[in-house]
């Protein structure tokens, strides 16, 4: 475990990963579409708005599984789209589209236990494809207070997500001991690019938000290059 020493390197790598993702979002959040109650909030906003990309970064040198156990579904990230997911949860796909660049979003409020929390499901892109039909390519989950932005309700039991990392009721000890360094407070990224057999770069980002060592938020990234 190593932070990126260079400021360059690390440019390259946050760039790389929100290259297409925030450009998107960010047109698709301007000021008409900030005023629609159907829109993208919370984290995933900062994250996939680019506004966290000065957060303190991270690599780490060995990719973790792309694999996302949320209860009846198991989510593998640029395989499984909207559609299969809104098939096991329900829920309504809502999305943005302005010229040429699209996303689409399913987000659901969970009030199990005594963790009121979040989860978004996110799939962006240039392709032809509907929202429904894009493969889910960005997963968030936090925890929430309030009433605001309210999100659909699963039409069976959503499970918490079983990440391949650390999570929500985790802290500080247990991001230093998966990624060797981790703060206390505020916005954290841990980021690897690899080639995959077809030789096109597969890049993964976690980004965590703490609070006095506790973790409230994760998004979780993957992105493979064309």
């Amino acid at each position: 475990m190593r932070s990126l020493d260079k400021i360059s390197r690390e440019r390259r790598i946050v760039t790389s990963l929100s290259a297409g993702i925030a450009a998107t979002v960010m047109t698709l959040l301007s000021t008409e579409l900030a005023a629609s109650d159907d829109k993208l909030s919370g984290l995933p906003s900062l994250v996939l708005g680019g506004q966290t990309a000065t957060a303190q970064t991270f690599q780490f040198e060995t990719p973790f599984n792309n694999l996302v156990n949320a209860g009846p579904l198991s989510i593998v990230l640029e395989k499984t789209t909207l559609d299969e997911v809104k098939t096991a949860f329900g829920g309504n796909i809502r999305s943005r589209s302005v010229e040429g660049l699209s996303i689409g979003w399913l987000c659901y409020e969970l009030a199990t236990g005594n963790l009121p929390r979040r989860i978004w499901f996110v799939a962006n892109g240039r392709d032809a494809a509907t929202p429904a039909e894009k493969p889910v390519t960005f997963i968030s989950t936090e925890e929430v207070a309030g009433d605001t932005d309210k999100c659909d309700t699963p039409t069976v039991e959503l499970a918490p997500l079983l990440l391949p990392v650390p999570t929500l009721k985790d802290g500080t000890e247990a991001l230093e001991k998966r990624f060797g360094a981790a703060p206390q407070q505020g916005m954290a990224r841990y980021a690897h690019e690899h080639q995959d057999e077809q030789n096109t770069t597969v890049m993964q980002s976690l980004v965590y938000r703490l609070k006095d060592g506790h973790i409230d938020g994760i998004a979780f990234t993957q992105v493979t290059s064309k």
